[in-house]
């Protein structure tokens, strides 16, 4: 696996253990279809939610927010779209979050989550 490969994979792993503590359900990871891939969908409480991870080991390029351009969040949207359409179970409403994570040479990782993007 690349590096950059372990990097996002970890970075998933770290929001979907926080996610759990803090209660929310995770229904699916790296879920995938020929369109695209949704990296985390999770319940918060009467919400399912399409989460975008992005990692990265510092900022040198950026914000990993700055990664998310409106063209991902409408792919995102749509890939929802298709994901609640292969499920049984309804939700009262339905959206978008990133987390940003950024991994320190040293310490713990660092989170930004933002709910809700447009």
């Amino acid at each position: 696996m690349a590096a950059k490969d372990a990097v996002g994979r970890h970075g998933e792993q770290v929001v979907a253990r926080r996610l759990e503590e803090d209660g929310w359900e995770v229904l699916a990871r790296n879920w995938r279809v020929a369109r695209g891939e949704i990296d985390i969908v999770a319940v918060d409480g009467h919400a399912v939610v399409a989460v975008e991870v992005k990692t990265r080991r510092t900022d040198a390029c950026g914000s990993p927010l700055e990664a998310v351009t409106p063209a991902k969040v409408a792919r995102l949207r749509a890939l929802l779209a298709a994901w609640l359409r292969q499920q049984s179970r309804t939700f009262s409403d339905a959206r978008i979050d990133v987390v940003a994570v950024t991994l320190p040479a040293a310490g713990a990782a660092q989170l930004e989550h933002v709910r809700g993007v447009e």
